[in-house]
């Protein structure tokens, strides 16, 4: 190894690698390198499915081309690695593709038409067939090896014996869910295949502008994960590659696969006007690596291929095609209410009224299927233990994992150390493998949640705080709270997403209130507990619940004093408010911490004060009634005021009960800062004088 030493230090450097040369069965012009491993009637099948890949490419640039489907995504040119993985494939394995993977998925048994449905703008046509292990694509780059790693994660647990393919473009792997994916794989050494389609380009920019690196599969090094470079515009190589590569992932060594390959078309068909096409003479250079080309010349020269042969695969292919697009042009319209029928388990109070108001009667379908909670469920009468919120969460868990096996607790420092808020504590010896911990990583954390949850399981994801949840904003909102929507019911994402919120004399990133953030993403539930008994029920209807639910412990009401509750389970329903205190003058909406400052502030007046408990879906009804009687209304919350949840509350009295209110809604709020630290912070965060104020003047009208 060439170093530079000064005193005993050693650097480094890229030269330190050996240079690698992709893997090649074939040359360019057909002849073989080394004779292929694979029978010729096999091969013949690869030739054939990569002629079928290519002719439906053609015919979906076409149909782009004159409006007939929207944008779409060519993939000529990587034929020979598409095809070549997905027929690497054991029974066991799971594919994760790419969005540019039509030839993988075609291959795989995807029907032509349905992908011509989903680039036409039909969501349907993503809906994967249930024989098919295969996750649908998603458009954001890279987000998909996450999932893949938590997909492996949980062939791991389940000792399936199975193995997980993702891919991904080479522009996908300048992204942080790229590293964090073969990270958290490197480190639990799942049976993960992470194949690099390194077509040349992002897009415009060329590999040169994504890496410094001499290949792509060198970066299997730093993750402590084997790599392997590959020709990938040869069939038989990419075959034999990915082959040996789901053989060291199912021996527990992941795999980092770089299919040399070239995108012989545009980024994307709306393109077709707008973006100049490579340089020709790169284009022409590549063009004489045809994948089909090659291995066609080698069956030809071989005589395992006559010319009749060749006209009768392409002619196969030509009549799939175009039966597929008449079955896509034959194919029954969407369902107009498709769109509020998948975002929930069963449909939440207001996308059944917005349904209504989208399309009048028609409606009432989804209304017969509504949100229908049950009451509260209550453990052994009598039998009763004195907990705060930490001690209840940590109850729950305890008993909703002895109560089913499928529920895992992960994220950073939850296992060995108990969580920082000691939450946690205890699980670990008590449930084994089921308790882990995790890189310092929130996007892998967030994504491995889908892929759990897809392999059968129950994720319970903690963040350590509030600030923490922002880097796996994107896992959650465009995959954990759409994957039930994108896959049409099939994976529900069953789960729930833990932090501790709020200020507490902290630091900053420690100390906010991001509530609204989930509050507004559909998809998703957001529950609030304001004391031990609620914390306890409503955490286990959330890991009981059919949809992802976002889990907020009020941290300064962690050491809050002790309070009796049921012993055993328990459940306190999803979408209820509670009213804490009956009252006639003034109402007093609040949750989580601020609901105990509210019911200091109120003190002396006549208020009714609500828990709201779960802040999405709101209890609308609850509230309103309560405004009905008193006309008044104040809502206390400490994220800040401007667009925050109490904008929402009173946008729906002021549309629902407007005639009733005798005076302004006031809302008691955070300011519209950053939560000073904390020398400062009490100056910010609502206190019960500035509510015993708000009441006041509300009361003055």
């Amino acid at each position: 190894m060439e170093t530079v030493q000064t005193e005993g230090l050693e650097v480094v450097s890229e030269d330190d690698i050996r240079d690698l040369e992709p893997y090649r069965v074939l040359a360019e012009d057909g002849s073989p390198l080394r004779e292929p491993s694979v029978p010729t009637e096999f091969l013949k099948k690869l030739y054939a499915d990569m002629v079928l890949a290519r002719r439906f490419d053609e015919r979906a640039v076409l149909l782009s081309s004159v409006r007939e489907i929207g944008t779409y995504a060519p993939h000529m040119g990587q034929e020979a690695t598409q095809v070549g993985i997905v027929r690497a494939l054991a029974p066991s394995d799971w594919f994760v593709p790419m969005y540019r993977d039509n030839g993988a998925m075609i291959t795989m048994g995807m029907p032509m038409e349905s992908l011509l449905r989903y680039w036409g703008g039909d969501e349907w046509g993503l809906h994967v067939p249930e024989n098919l292990k295969m996750l649908p694509f998603a458009i954001p780059v890279g987000t998909q090896i996450p999932h893949a790693a938590g997909l492996a994660m949980a062939q791991k647990l389940g000792r399936t014996g199975g193995a997980v393919v993702v891919t991904v473009g080479d522009g996908g792997t300048s992204k942080g869910d790229f590293h964090e994916g073969l990270n958290f794989a490197g480190v639990f050494g799942l049976p993960l295949v992470v194949g690099v389609e390194n077509n040349q380009y992002a897009i415009s920019l060329p590999r040169s502008m994504q890496t410094h690196s001499k290949t792509i599969a060198q970066k299997a090094l730093a993750y402590g994960v084997a790599g392997i470079m590959v020709d990938g515009n040869d069939v038989v190589a990419s075959y034999e590659a990915t082959r040996l590569a789901l053989k060291l992932a199912r021996e527990g060594r992941p795999v980092l696969v770089e299919y040399v390959t070239y995108r012989r078309s545009y980024h994307t068909t709306a393109e077709l006007v707008s973006h100049k096409l490579q340089p020709e003479e790169e284009m022409s250079a590549w063009e004489r690596r045809d994948p089909i080309l090659r291995v066609e010349k080698y069956l030809m020269s071989k005589g395992a291929l006559t010319q009749e042969e060749k006209e009768a695969i392409y002619d196969e292919a030509n009549r799939r095609v175009k039966e597929a697009v008449e079955r896509f042009r034959s194919a029954k319209p969407a369902d107009p209410l498709d769109i509020f029928r998948y975002m929930y388990s069963k449909p939440t109070p207001n996308l059944v009224e917005e349904a209504y108001e989208a399309f009048g009667d028609a409606a009432s379908a989804l209304a017969q299927n509504n949100l229908d909670e049950a009451d509260e469920q209550l453990g052994v009468e009598g039998k009763t233990v004195e907990v705060n919120i930490r001690n209840a969460v940590n109850l729950t868990l305890r008993q909703e994992m002895e109560r089913d096996p499928r529920i895992l607790v992960y994220g950073e420092d939850v296992a060995r150390n108990g969580g920082v808020f000691q939450v946690t504590r205890d699980l670990l010896e008590r449930f084994g493998e089921r308790v882990f911990d995790t890189p310092l990583a929130e996007v892998s954390i967030a994504g491995v949640f889908v892929g759990l949850a897809v392999g059968g399981y129950i994720p319970v994801a903690e963040f350590q705080f509030d600030g923490f949840t922002l880097p796996a904003y994107d896992q959650i909102f465009n995959h954990i709270a759409r994957y039930r929507n994108r896959t049409r019911g099939r994976y529900p994402m069953r789960g729930v997403i833990r932090f501790p919120y709020g200020a507490v004399h902290s630091l900053e990133h420690h100390s906010d209130s991001p509530e609204t953030y989930f509050a507004h993403t559909p998809g998703l539930k957001v529950v609030v507990p304001s004391n031990p008994y609620d914390a306890k029920g409503l955490l286990a209807s959330a890991l009981r619940c059919e949809d992802p639910v976002v889990f907020m412990e009020p941290k300064r009401l962690y050491d809050a004093p002790k309070m009796a509750v049921p012993e055993e389970e328990y459940t306190v329903p999803i979408g209820k408010a509670k009213v804490v205190r009956e009252g006639d003058d003034v109402t007093v909406v609040s949750y989580g911490a601020m609901l105990h400052v509210a019911l200091e502030g109120s003190k002396g007046f006549s208020a009714e004060v609500i828990d709201l408990r779960t802040l999405s879906p709101l209890d609308t009804k609850t509230i309103v009634s309560s405004v009905e009687k008193t006309g008044r209304l104040v809502i206390v919350h400490e994220a800040p005021r401007n667009l925050g949840l109490g904008a929402e509350v009173a946008a729906q009295v002021s549309d629902k009960a407007i005639f009733s209110l005798k005076a302004p809604i006031k809302r008691v709020t955070s300011y519209d800062i950053v939560n000073p630290l904390a020398k400062l912070e009490d100056h910010n965060i609502p206190s019960p004088k500035r509510v015993e104020m708000a009441i006041r003047q509300t009361l003055s009208y």
